[in-house]
């Protein structure tokens, strides 16, 4: 008996050996050897060091771009085909029907269109640049196919060859949702047609380095056609991989602020990436031309954010205003013209379902651009024929800008390389080591002949657009006398500015923080650098916070959580009580000022458009708007009493959740950030393919970004956050100082699938070499391609 059990558990450990080698090595790819490839020039080295950063060494930059787009491929093969299909409107041909109103917003705004048409424009460079990347992409899919990710079989994606209009496409994706205002627009119609004090809640945007006003007007609001909304708002179900939405804080401070003499400069993008390995991709790029480190967009040559030898930069989303919503006159098959009936083009599209009938749809167009309303996932609620006009549709760029900046030497050539980048809504940060810091915005954005474009236009009269804001006139700043810059997705035109660029910014309380840290009278090293990224003071707690505490004081049943509040730091921090109370209560108080007016059919759009109202609202509850009272009841409500409401609702929810100890009731129970597989979510085996669930410190209005949604259901589950931190002392000639918040391969099971997560987790910190020498010093794998 006993060696019948000892002879199961040997069988046993057996197949549990076998089957975890099985795993293990079920995703894999070679990461050393060599692998013959047919368009390089000369033999390019990766290197990989032991998080699975890979350097690409060449003996020139066509092979250097060459080697980005096959490493790419090896890593991202299933996210970039993914993307590919989501942006040319064939998602539902790979998942189903979830996906179908999706492909229809891609079919209608036809950004593959729009790519083979700014192709024409680009010059002989950066075509040159677009071939290589494709070149070293495609190469993989000749001699990979042994290895593609298990992800793709599952799917049955079946790779085709990367052109460079595809890239492109990418580039227009991403600037797609750089540009918030076509759903701003959309917003401010639906509202305009449903309420009387719909221009009132027009966002609010504020720049604190202002000192006067903006001599810009504000559009009237009263446009619809349309006396009221009588449709649902859609949402668009989450696909497979995040959308690129951006949000971010980047800083730099001068040698004058630093204990060095150089500057120092930091980055740390906030985007959705819970979905494994996350939205960027590290790598390193070394050949004569340039030895640059950083992360890159998969799909798209060269870095977003990183350095050089002689530069370091990083981006946050500057929301620049591209788009234009048009309100039009229709009589039949025409739409008129200043007196004259024009007839719509039409464009048939058919999109294949996955287990399901294909779907075809027909598109009008006006001079300006496609007839939005005709489809539902654009959530134009009302009857009005709208047509939308957007920069990236016009653009005659003959550059990227992305591809220029690797050779770039100093502050003022990085600044002009950027002048290329019509396709994308940067506020870069810059730093070089001659000294100078910089920011700058980019980005194709119309001058209008209204000086504004928050809301729709009618369409029937003269045109609108009069060019677009020259490129050395878009907002900026070199090398202040304070001695720093930087970037929240804030408001940042300066006094005087003669343009309307955007009015989709963020509250200015990040930046605001980032002001009173920089701003201290002390010289900073890296170090001190690295740890503002995770700094969660909250700035509009401490603007609303005396205001909560005074209210609830007054009321017995409410006098424990104004204690509590009361001895708070205002710090979001995962063991803090009061930012558990803070945060809840200030989400409860919102839907008490606000839902009342609200129609019911648009709430969840208004709340999902957290800088189209936050600003705003945060302004009522400090002034007593008129806003605070409650029009569904008789009695006039005060600000006091309905802190009072918001403050017991806080005690509700907290109890039911946490428990009737209030010391129970820290903010990282409730406030998390849960890591997926794109596989499997949630639900058994999720585990598995490697789904974590962590408190998350920080919140919407901290540097350390814990971004939720204001949702119904009172879930505080972090959406965006830094998903990579950098910090570039430009004294350090060898490295910069990063991490991500996933890994190098969306592979499922593979090593490098999340191989950086665990000291994100932690607040560590790795090196991303610029020294040669230091990557071959470190480098765990060298794979040659011959």
């Amino acid at each position: 008996m006993k060696k019948t059990l000892l002879y199961l558990a040997a069988i046993f450990l057996f197949l549990l050996i076998s089957i975890s080698i099985y795993v293990l090595n079920i995703n894999n790819y070679q990461r050393e050897g060599k692998i013959t490839i047919a368009l390089n020039d000369h033999p390019i080295k990766i290197h990989r060091d032991n998080n699975g950063i890979a350097y690409v060494i060449a003996q020139n930059k066509a092979d250097a771009i060459r080697g980005q787009g096959f490493i790419l491929a090896q890593d991202r093969l299933f996210q970039i085909e993914f993307y590919r299909a989501l942006i040319k409107g064939e998602a539902a041909s790979l998942v189903g029907s979830s996906m179908l109103q999706s492909d229809i917003k891609m079919r209608v705004l036809n950004l593959v269109g729009n790519a083979k048409r700014s192709y024409q424009y680009l010059d002989a460079e950066t075509k040159k640049m677009l071939d290589w990347y494709c070149e070293g992409f495609n190469e993989y899919l000749k001699v990979g196919k042994d290895e593609f990710p298990v992800e793709l079989s599952l799917l049955g994606i079946k790779p085709t060859p990367l052109t460079p209009q595809d890239i492109i496409s990418v580039t227009h994706f991403v600037g797609l949702f750089h540009s918030q205002n076509l759903e701003d627009e959309v917003l401010s119609l639906n509202l305009a047609a449903s309420m009387d004090k719909a221009s009132e809640l027009l966002p609010l945007s504020i720049n604190l380095d202002r000192t006067k006003e903006l001599k810009i007007t504000t559009d009237s609001i009263s446009l619809a056609f349309s006396s009221q909304t009588h449709k649902l708002f859609h949402q668009l179900e989450n696909p497979m991989v995040s959308y690129p939405k951006l949000g971010s804080n980047n800083w730099a401070i001068s040698g004058k602020k630093s204990q060095s003499g150089k500057p120092i400069l930091s980055n740390d993008p906030h985007v959705d990436a819970r979905i494994l390995p996350g939205l960027f991709y590290p790598i390193g790029l070394f050949c004569p031309e340039f030895k640059a480190v950083g992360i890159a967009t998969p799909g798209i040559p060269g870095l977003i954010s990183g350095r050089n030898e002689f530069v370091s930069f990083g981006v946050t989303n500057a929301y620049g205003d591209s788009q234009d919503l048009f309100i039009e006159d229709v009589e039949g098959a025409f739409y008129m013209q200043e007196e004259n009936k024009i007839p719509f083009t039409k464009r048939k599209e058919t999109i294949k379902v996955k287990d399901s009938a294909n779907v075809e749809i027909e598109i009008r167009h006006t001079k300006r651009g496609p007839v939005i309303s005709d489809f539902d996932v654009f959530n134009i609620l009302t009857d009005d024929v709208v047509s939308l006009r957007w920069s990236l549709a016009e653009t005659k760029s003959n550059s990227m800008g992305l591809e220029r900046i690797l050779e770039t030497k100093n502050v003022f050539e990085f600044r002009e390389a950027l002048k290329g980048m019509d396709n994308m809504f940067f506020n870069y940060a810059i730093a070089d080591v001659e000294g100078n810091i910089a920011h700058q915005a980019t980005g194709l954005v119309p001058v209008r002949r209204n000086k504004t474009g928050e809301v729709p236009s009618k369409a029937n009269q003269q045109d609108n657009w009069l060019g677009f804001i020259p490129k050395d006139s878009l907002p900026h700043m070199i090398n202040p006398e304070r001695g720093w810059i930087g970037t929240a997705n804030n408001d940042t035109r300066p006094d005087d500015y003669p343009y309307y660029y955007s009015n989709h910014f963020s509250p200015y309380y990040r930046y605001q923080r980032i002001t009173e840290l920089l701003s201290e009278n002390k010289k900073f090293n890296a170090q001190d650098i690295w740890q503002m990224i995770f700094d969660v003071k909250n700035m509009q707690a401490e603007a609303l916070t005396p205001l909560f505490v005074a209210a609830l004081e007054t009321e017995e049943t409410t006098k424990d959580i104004a204690a509590i509040l009361k001895k708070w730091n205002y710090k979001d921090g995962i063991n803090e009580v009061g930012a558990s109370v803070y945060n809840v209560l200030y989400n409860e108080l919102l839907y008490l000022v606000l839902n009342d007016e609200l129609p019911d059919e648009l709430e969840d759009m208004y709340w999902e458009n957290v800088y189209y109202w936050n600003q705003k609202v945060d302004g009522f509850i400090t002034s007593e708007n008129a806003f605070i009272d409650n029009i569904d009841t008789p009695q006039k409500e005060t600000l006091s009493e309905l802190i009072v409401e918001a403050g017991l609702k806080t005690k509700q929810l907290l109890t039911e959740r946490l428990g009737a100890n209030q010391n129970d009731w820290t903010w990282g129970k409730i406030h998390t950030i849960h890591f997926v597989s794109p596989i499997k979510k949630e639900g058994f085996g999720s585990g598995l393919l490697g789904a974590e669930l962590l408190p998350k410190a920080g919140s919407n209005q901290t540097l350390n970004r814990g971004g939720f949604i204001k949702n119904i259901e009172h879930k505080f589950e972090t959406s965006w956050f830094s998903s990579f931190r950098m910090v570039a002392d430009m004294n350090d000639k060898e490295k910069m100082i990063g991490i991500l918040s996933g890994g190098s391969a969306a592979r499922i099971f593979h090593p490098y699938y999340k191989s950086q997560l665990e000291k994100w987790k932690t607040g560590e910190y790795i090196p991303y070499w610029i020294s040669k020498e230091k990557v071959i010093e470190y480098s765990e794998f060298q794979l040659i391609l011959e």
